[in-house]
Parts: structure tokens; C-alpha cells; sequence
């Protein structure tokens, strides 16, 4: 299948974006499906009692749906790669993020890393809160405050360089690939309905194997 990649910038940074075309109701199941068998799953960057963050998923044997999107990711994330590095890549890991109201991802990178993104499984028909932060650095002048807010519109925001973070409005089959060291967040769901998305890592590969692909 053909994809077609948007190149943006966050500050002098490069990040990507791709439209899919999964079927969004399997992976909606097969995520409920992962919280049901994981209800306690584990907490890391996830806040909020209704955040949910499952543990690294090892079995794909009943989440066909799921086996499908990390090769479509795969494929996309080798395209970006041929772009812009030599060498090759490994998934390292992903993970299912289920969101209820009053749930947020705190600041955090994902170190030692090369990529890392996201793909968007179920975004609220209304919504209130929920969009995908990215900050210039950790320092604490440039961490979000309301301040800030009044000044971000929807969809993307390329507020130029001097600006401490810009934004990205999620919506349904949208993949977001980003360098894995650009500290990130997710603002408070604020809707009724659940935001649930999965998470994932590349890395460069030491022994320079192809890509792992899962079957």
C-alpha cells in the first residue's frame, strides 16, 4: 500500500505524519481486549485514575488487527528513516494508551531511542482537551501553561522557533512519528468518551539485521 508522508517541523526539529487506513473498530476491540486480560497494565508517563498504559505487548496471536497496523508503521517509519539516516532500524517496543476523562501524559522522552510515535485508534467526536504537546527542551520556562494556551488554535501548530511548544490536534488512522529525545506530553482528556491510541519505539540497529517484522 502507498503512503503519503508530510514532513513538518517542531522548532528546527523534522517530524512526520501519515494517513492510514485501518480499520478502526478491529483495533478499537482489540485494545479493550488488551485492558480486560492487563486491567492493572503499568504506570509510567500516564496520569489521571482513568489512564490507562498496557505493558509492552509480546503476543500478537489474537490482535490481527493490531499484527496489520505495526507493519504499516514499520513500512512508514523505514521510508522516514531512508530519508534522512543510513542503517538500519528495530521495533524496540509498543504499548495501547486508553485514556478517560481527566487523563494526561506527563512531560517525558523516551531515551536511548531513535523514534518514537504514536497512532491515533479512537478520538472523542468532541474534542475537549487531549492534543499532543511538544516541547524545545526540558527547562522549566518552557514547560505549558495556561498562559500559553489562549494563544494555540487547532490542527498543526508551526508557531516558529522561539516558541516553547507547539501542538498537534489527534485524529482517527493518524500515525505521528517524531525523534525519540523531543520531550512530549498529552493534555487532560477532557471529553466523556475514552482516547485510546498505541504507542511505539525504533531503534538503530547495532548488528544491522533487517527490520523485525511481526507475522
Amino acid at each position: 500500500m502507498k503512503v503519503q508522508i508530510k514532513q513538518g517541523f517542531l522548532f528546527p526539529t523534522q517530524f512526520w505524519t501519515v494517513e492510514l487506513n485501518e480499520n478502526i473498530e478491529q483495533l478499537q476491540n482489540e485494545a479493550y481486549l488488551i485492558r480486560k486480560n492487563d486491567k492493572d497494565g503499568v504506570r509510567k508517563s500516564n496520569a489521571g485514575y482513568q489512564g490507562y498504559h498496557s505493558k509492552d505487548i509480546r503476543d500478537l496471536n489474537n490482535l490481527p488487527g493490531t499484527n496489520q497496523l505495526l507493519k504499516q508503521i514499520i513500512n512508514a517509519v523505514n521510508l522516514i528513516h531512508q530519508i534522512s539516516r543510513q542503517g538500519d532500524l528495530k521495533l524496540t517496543n509498543f504499548w495501547i494508551n486508553i485514556s478517560g476523562k481527566g487523563s494526561s501524559n506527563t512531560p517525558h522522552t523516551h531515551s536511548g531511542l531513535t523514534y518514537s510515535g504514536v497512532f491515533f485508534i479512537k478520538v472523542p467526536k468532541e474534542m475537549k482537551g487531549g492534543r499532543f504537546l511538544f516541547y524545545r527542551n526540558f527547562n522549566e520556562a518552557d514547560f505549558i501553561s495556561t498562559e500559553y494556551m489562549g494563544h494555540f488554535k487547532e490542527g498543526y501548530q508551526m508557531q516558529g522557533y522561539d516558541y516553547p511548544i507547539n501542538t498537534i490536534s489527534p485524529k482517527e488512522n493518524m500515525l505521528v512519528v517524531f525523534p525519540a529525545w523531543v520531550p512530549h506530553a498529552v493534555e487532560i482528556n477532557l471529553s466523556d468518551e475514552e482516547r485510546i491510541s498505541l504507542s511505539f519505539n525504533f531503534k538503530l540497529n547495532r548488528s544491522f539485521s533487517k527490520v523485525k517484522e511481526y507475522n
